[in-house]
């Protein structure tokens, strides 16, 4: 029960009380001063009113200075009651009479006296005759507690009643307010309190209160409502954590729990498997001591920016014993019991790693020698160019090829040719220094690139000439194998760089010139590429200039070449872009792309491409499609890729056409997704809304890493035609597509080999698990009405024309 002090009736009648308390001084205190002001007045006016009456007699008794009359009039004065002091002058100011009486002692005289303090106590009034003559002055002296008295016992009874009905107007709102809202809150209350104390809440809830229409009845209805809701959320927040508790343990997942210090609240068991802890002893631990980088401030920062969306990363754990080993981490910040948690779900990524390390090797590495292999090159060569040409010095490249090699393999056996290559890349090395890089570039190929020899091309040509001399030297010396000396001579070209419009596939092209130069001169010697040098630049300008018009003069057109199943059905085609110049002929793909990139000119053909793609596409839709047939695909130039537009570019040509877009396949390379993560994922997902495709074109020759492909929209990986070529001579090349298989069927991929030239090919492709093809094999490139021709027909690849 509350105290009488604390309950709301005894608060609201208090200050109910204060308030009219004070509206009726207020109000009072206001008539009061209307009073005063009005009685001030009237006073006045009464005085002035008696001494007007006896003025005339007073003239006369002034006038004939008549002191028996002049005390007359006085005494008369005198009689009503308000005056105390009276006194009759003469003209002269000479007293003629005075009368004068004590004051009476009075009970409200003090108050008055200050009350009236402003009122005046003497009033004089001037005698005249006729007007004209002043023949005396009438002073008298009022008593103001006798004349104010009235005035004050009316305003006290006045104030005591106010007083009086304030206070009977706060207990009967004290009474209504506690009959009214008091004690049915007080009931309401004591309800409340014996459900609070009930350890066993009911069921069921029902304040007496609820019948009422006033507010009591509102908050009644609406407390019994909320009861029941809490109830029930209480039951639903129990099923959800039940939920949670048979998710976190039951899953097959690694889960922890902590707060966002850090402190780790619960596990599953898989975590404990996982870490090398028990449960009780994983439970003392915070997660920075797991994973150090994942600090309170870390995760306070998360849950910040975070909201509510999970976010996948890749780090190190560490286990007991004190060994960390990779994971990938599902985190999330959830809330429960209003408080911020950090949820991590982990798994062990150590063969991932491990596959991928294997790709990256397989892919960039020669595994008979160790070194450096032509992918490699392809993707170093231009750093190379690059730096030589910002530094203002001379490279060279020296490309090797083994004299009568192939005879030693053929007559000693393969494992003794693999032995000399060994023996022959260790000799190359030797002669190297750091910065030089030697590669294999396959058989008994190898390139030599050496960033810098000199300031000059003549210092670099000296240095040059002095390495292959050296080189030819070491190569000549005798082979021990296997107790039988061989010896071997080599043949080398070299080509210096930089020159104007040097890159990569051109360098690599003049030193192989020279080299079959310096075969056809009889082996065991070098040459320079120099005679054919400002020719190629001749052509490459002619080239880039004729490119210019090529839209223009309807120079270019499409060929589509089929993709087929493991059963021979056509699935697919790939668009090839090609182009047909009257002066410079037939011009291929390889040649006039890079130009076309270097120049700008890239977007313009990327955007003919995909425009007659669609229409072509659209036709073919028109005239009914197989099932099997799940659209074209087109290569996309890393240059085009980037360009902001590219993604409305898209879109635009798939309005304007009306193809369906499900039918469009982009390729892109894998160098592609590691250079602007962010922005190639946001157009490929923006892309991926409208149901286009993504495959991954030449697989295994980039820089792909298995983390970017599981956050890309990837559908499909081609496995690039050189490790195709290799199948039939090079085991690695085995291993390689293996893996890629493997890979892609875990992360739930496609895969399509290219340059599949004969059946053997695609044997080993099929019993490997790759069951989409395409090349040579199955069908060249054809134009778009034989296309047309293979889509209407019940056509079975290879065609029986192609076997024969």
């Amino acid at each position: 029960m509350l105290p009488l002090r604390k309950r709301l009736s005894y608060k609201q009648a208090k200050w109910a009380l204060v308030l009219i308390l004070l509206l009726s001084l207020s109000m009072s205190a206001l008539q009061i001063f209307v009073d005063w002001q009005e009685e001030k007045a009237t006073i006045q006016s009464q005085v002035m009113s008696t001494l007007y009456i006896a003025e005339n007699a007073a003239t006369e008794a002034a006038y004939l200075l008549d002191e028996g009359l002049a005390k007359k009039v006085l005494t008369g004065l005198m009689r009503s009651g308000s005056f105390y002091k009276t006194r009759l002058e003469d003209d002269l100011g000479n007293e003629l009479a005075s009368t004068y009486r004590p004051l009476q002692p009075m009970f409200l005289r003090g108050l008055s006296e200050k009350v009236f303090k402003e009122l005046p106590q003497d009033f004089r009034l001037t005698l005249m005759r006729n007007a004209h003559l002043s023949v005396g002055t009438v002073i008298v002296s009022i008593d103001s507690g006798a004349v104010t008295n009235a005035f004050l016992r009316r305003n006290i009874r006045l104030i005591s009643t106010s007083l009086l009905s304030a206070f009977l107007l706060g207990a009967a709102m004290f009474i209504l307010f506690y009959l009214q809202i008091s004690r049915p809150l007080s009931r309401l209350i004591d309800q409340l309190s014996w459900l609070e104390k009930d350890g066993n809440d009911p069921v069921q809830l029902q304040f007496k209160q609820t019948a009422r229409e006033d507010e009591l009845g509102i908050l009644a209805r609406t407390i019994t409502a909320l009861w029941h809701k809490r109830r029930k959320v209480e039951t639903e927040l129990a099923k959800s954590e039940a939920y949670f508790k048979a998710v976190l343990h039951q899953s097959s997942e690694s889960m922890l729990l902590a707060n966002l210090k850090g402190q780790i609240l619960d596990c599953n068991g898989e975590a404990c498997r996982l870490l090398a802890y028990d449960k009780s002893a994983l439970l003392t631990l915070k997660i920075q001591q797991i994973d150090f980088d994942h600090t309170p401030e870390r995760l306070k920062e998360w849950a910040e920016r975070s909201q509510g969306e999970a976010k996948v990363y890749e780090t190190n754990y560490r286990r007991s014993n004190g060994i960390d080993f990779p994971v990938e981490v599902c985190g999330n910040i959830i809330t429960l019991d209003h408080e911020a948690h950090f949820l991590a779900s982990f798994r062990d990524i150590t063969q991932r790693k491990l596959d991928q390390e294997q790709v990256q090797f397989l892919a960039y590495y020669d595994a008979l020698t160790n070194l450096p292999n032509r992918r490699f090159l392809n993707q170093n060569i231009e750093n190379v160019i690059t730096t030589a040409q910002d530094n203002d010095h001379v490279g060279g490249l020296l490309f090797i090829d083994l004299d009568r090699f192939k005879s030693i393999n053929d007559s000693m056996g393969h494992h003794v040719g693999d032995a000399l290559l060994v023996e022959t890349s260790k000799r190359l090395m030797a002669c190297l220094s750091e910065a030089d890089i030697a590669v294999r570039m396959g058989g008994d190929e190898f390139v030599l690139l050496i960033p810098m020899l000199g300031r000059t091309f003549e210092e670099a040509q000296s240095k040059v000439t002095l390495l292959a001399e050296t080189l030819l030297s070491q190569l000549s010396k005798v082979f021990r194998l296997e107790q039988t000396d061989l010896f071997i001579s080599a043949s080398i070209g070299i080509s210096l760089f930089p020159f104007e419009g040097a890159n990569d596939a051109q360098i690599l092209r003049q030193a192989d010139t020279a080299m079959y130069e310096a075969k056809e001169s009889g082996r065991n010697a070098y040459r320079f590429y120099r005679q054919e040098m400002q020719q190629q630049v001749a052509e490459r300008a002619k080239l880039e200039k004729a490119l210019h018009s090529a839209i223009g003069n309807n120079e270019f057109y499409l060929e589509y070449q089929p993709q087929v199943n493991q059963d021979g059905q056509l699935i697919g085609f790939e668009a090839l872009i090609r182009w047909f110049n009257d002066e410079l002929g037939l011009v291929p793909p390889n040649r006039f792309i890079p130009v076309a990139e270097e120049v700008g000119l890239i977007y313009g053909v990327g955007n003919w491409v995909l425009d007659n793609v669609c229409q072509q596409l659209k036709a073919w839709q028109d005239i009914g499609l197989p099932p099997t047939f799940k659209g074209v695909a087109i290569n996309i130039s890393p240059y085009q890729f980037v360009k902001e537009s590219f993604v409305e570019s898209v879109c635009d040509v798939i309005a304007r056409s009306e193809v369906d877009s499900s039918l469009l396949d982009l390729e892109i390379t894998e160098g592609m997704l590691v250079e602007n993560i962010a922005s190639v994922a946001e157009k490929m997902w923006q892309l991926k809304e409208h149901n286009i495709r993504f495959s991954i074109d030449d697989f295994g020759t980039g820089y792909s890493s298995l983390r970017y492909l599981q956050h890309f929209p990837i559908t499909q990986l081609k496995i690039d035609q050189s490790f195709v070529r290799d199948l039939t001579s090079d085991p690695q090349s085995h291993v390689i597509i293996n893996t890629i298989v493997s890979m892609a069927t875990h992360m739930n991929l496609s895969v399509l080999a290219e340059g599949v030239e004969h059946q053997v090919e695609k044997d080993i492709l099929e019993n490997m698990g790759c069951s989409k093809y395409q090349g040579y094999f199955f069908s060249k490139p054809v134009k778009a009405d034989t296309a047309t021709q293979y889509l209407s027909g019940d056509i079975t690849f290879p065609l029986q024309s192609q076997n024969a």
